[in-house]
């Protein structure tokens, strides 16, 4: 049951802190902010960080939520414009290095293709930072939840990535997620659940972030079709090769476009029997959508046996709480809710609204990019947006119109379009388990406060909101406005 709010006490209501914000701020100067706003709970990862001058090797910085190499991340560039509001080390932007927070308990891993990071000397001398952060929450009356990625392993190898129908990587990703068809990612992180509620036997659940293929770009619309996802479609009930000649087709398609293949998107209620008929004319590309379903909810099966069988019985009413892209994009990533909800506590449903223009835009580059003629930008723009109902009928003419928000920009996404993909998972979810939206904490305060007011105030036992770095004192006394 929610904890109490001193907002509303019946509600949850969570906020996300890297670990990097208890270690600039103070364990004390953190927690008692965010409760004395309302929050009875809070989600961090298992990690310590230090500040460093440059990384180390090739990588992408600040691609992983779970383990950011850069703060704020960058969202593979689009995001650079980003802005924290609380110094982190006095810097409003700093490099920094992981170390995990706890030394990994090995025999969970043995035989296994993944292997997790070693402790490390900040591991020795800052680890224990994290179990300060769970007993000063639980002091407080709050919940403490890890968020760990579903689909990101040490040292990923190339045939565990997913892939078009055509047998290729995508052109563009925003973030190189692993395929969740692969055996040996989904038992590291299986493993890796074990290990964690061994080391914290105290902590009230996990967050995984994209058990589903997060479909940020065209390509990821179109995963996975990989050796893994071949060996796995039997197992789940689905005839492989159908699918993928269905998706490949589908896929090429999209190459050779005209204006007139637009038109019909452009209106949402044309759109709707456009989608429907093609649908009911090619039951291959139904399937494809099951299969990415049933794989998203074998993965969180999956989680929840392993928290139930770890040992001594540790993991065993600990809350699964998995997040989600919202509807319809969860038709696209994979996420059902409905099916989900036989495993999961909860579902987190991310309600990132500046990451909305940014993949309106990345759909309509890549298109524009690859199509053998010509098409009209502004029609494009609002064919993609309709279809991931994103604006409510308000589209912009050009692809600036769609560029990731500055920090002082509202962001471009409709106040009944977000309504209707909280009700819409509500439906699915049916009370089987509690619904979550998350409320990003970048932007401008007033665009803030609205979008925090509209997922408070659908009726949901409660809401997350993403990244205390974006939250401000006015934004803390915003929070605390609550039901007021």
């Amino acid at each position: 049951m929610p904890q109490t709010n001193a907002t509303d006490p019946s509600r949850f209501l969570g906020v996300t802190v890297q670990p990097m914000y208890f270690q600039s701020e103070g364990v004390d100067a953190v927690l008692d902010s965010l409760a004395d706003a309302g929050v009875n709970a809070i989600a961090t990862a298992p990690s310590v960080y230090e500040a460093v001058d440059r990384l180390p090797g090739d990588d992408d910085a600040g691609s992983s939520e779970e383990l950011p190499r850069r703060e704020p991340p960058v969202d593979a560039g689009a995001g650079s414009v980003r802005v924290v509001e609380r110094l982190l080390w006095g810097q409003t932007e700093v490099l920094i290095n992981p170390s995990p927070s706890a030394p990994p308990n090995m025999e969970f891993y043995k035989g296994l293709k993944y292997q997790p990071s070693q402790a490390t000397d900040f591991t020795r001398k800052e680890g224990g930072l994290i179990q300060r952060v769970i007993d000063g929450a639980h002091a407080r009356g709050m919940k403490v939840y890890f968020q760990v990625s579903a689909v990101q392993v040490p040292g990923k190898h190339d045939e565990d990535m997913p892939k078009l129908p055509n047998g290729e990587y995508p052109r563009h990703r925003m973030v190189h997620t692993v395929s969740v068809a692969s055996d040996d990612a989904r038992a590291y992180v299986c493993a890796r659940v074990k290990d964690l509620l061994t080391s914290y036997p105290d902590i009230d659940g996990l967050r995984h972030d994209w058990p589903e293929h997060p479909p940020y770009r065209l390509g990821d619309a179109f995963l996975d079709f990989s050796d893994n996802a071949r060996r796995l479609a039997p197992k789940l009930g689905f005839d492989f090769e159908p699918m993928r000649l269905a998706a490949d087709k589908l896929y090429t398609r999209l190459q050779h476009l005209r204006n007139s293949d637009i038109a019909p998107f452009g209106d949402v209620h044309a759109m709707l029997y456009t989608l429907g008929h093609g649908l009911a004319r090619n039951s291959a590309l139904t399937e494809v959508l099951r299969f990415k379903a049933s794989m998203t909810t074998l993965y969180v099966k999956e989680l929840r046996e392993a928290m139930d069988s770890t040992p001594g019985g540790v993991g065993k009413g600990k809350e699964l709480s998995p997040n989600a892209f919202p509807p319809p994009l969860s038709l696209l990533s994979g996420m059902d809710f409905s099916a989900v909800s036989e495993y999961a506590d909860s579902i987190n449903m991310k309600l990132y609204t500046m990451h909305w223009p940014q993949m309106v835009r990345f759909y309509a580059e890549e298109i524009l990019e690859h199509n053998d003629e010509p098409l009209e930008v502004a029609p494009l723009l609002a064919a993609i947006s309709n279809m991931f109902d994103l604006e409510n009928g308000r589209h912009g003419a050009t692809l600036d119109d769609y560029s990731y928000p500055a920090p002082d920009m509202p962001h471009r996404a409709g106040q009944q379009a977000q309504r209707r993909k909280i009700r819409q998972a509500m439906v699915e979810t049916n009370g089987r388990a509690d619904l979550y939206p998350g409320v990003h904490g970048y932007g401008p305060l007033d665009d803030f406060d609205s979008r925090l007011h509209l997922a408070w105030d659908t009726g949901t036992a409660g809401i997350w909101i993403n990244r205390y770095c974006y939250l401000g004192e006015s934004k803390i006394e915003a929070i605390k406005r609550l039901g007021a």
